[in-house]
């Protein structure tokens, strides 16, 4: 996580935000987690990899020789059996799978959010055997309650990493492009202008100019009005 901090691009939008961006996709997201999981690592594989070939359980993020989803590499079955039993790790793999594809570092309100989540969790973990072991009402109650509002926080953190997912999937540039993008590289950069230094004439036609637009859309070539009219006449 640490290298992490140091990559050039940042999300298209963070955790706390994702729910207004786009409720829909949010909601639908921690509703149906086991659908979406599978939904989101399919299309990312079909958009950044070679699709459903490049499939292995939790992505190779997580590696455990018991595992027996290993065995459906490249499978749609495994994929199937991945969402329906690891919804909430194969989301969260999908996620860091497109942060290392497109370089992006993650957002330190992200972090707050995923730590409160599984603290949650742990929480409700915990009641949950002192439960067992002392069999007492009030302590299954206090129980049960954590687990609803631990539950309540995984799903809405899904959802709002299935948002993420969807904007950086619909934003097709490589990871160059936004990191160029970031930097104020491109993306409403003026266009060049080419001297007659840099092209190698000189300055002895220096006078009237006609400007020629090459292919490039942000390129412009300034080119004496003498070489112009010698062109035409060649």
């Amino acid at each position: 996580m640490l290298e992490m901090e140091a990559r050039p691009n940042a999300f298209k939008t963070d955790l706390c935000s994702a729910p207004c961006k786009a409720p829909c996709t949010c909601l639908m997201t921690g509703i149906c987690p086991c659908c979406a999981a599978c939904y989101w690592r399919k299309k990312s594989l079909e958009t950044y990899g070679a699709g459903m070939q490049d499939y292995e359980c939790c992505q190779g993020y997580i590696s455990c020789p018991c595992c027996p989803f290993s065995m459906f590499k490249g499978t749609t079955c495994g994929l199937c059996l991945e969402g329906m039993c690891c919804d909430t790790l194969s989301i969260s793999t999908t996620r860091i799978f497109i942060m290392d594809v497109k370089s992006l570092h993650p957002d330190p309100v992200d972090y707050q959010i995923i730590r409160f989540s599984n603290c949650l969790q742990i929480a409700a973990c915990v009641c949950s055997f002192a439960a067992m072991i002392t069999q007492n009402d009030a302590c299954r109650e206090a129980s049960q309650i954590l687990n609803i509002i631990a539950e309540c926080a995984v799903r809405t953190v899904e959802g709002c990493m299935g948002v993420q997912i969807s904007h950086e999937i619909n934003d097709t540039r490589s990871s160059e492009e936004v990191a160029e993008a970031s930097a104020g590289g491109t993306g409403g950069s003026p266009p060049a202008a080419i001297t007659d230094e840099q092209l190698g004439r000189g300055p002895a036609n220096y006078g009237s100019y006609e400007e020629k637009n090459v292919e490039s859309p942000r390129v412009t070539i300034r080119v004496p009005m003498a070489q112009v009219m010698n062109d035409r006449e060649d």
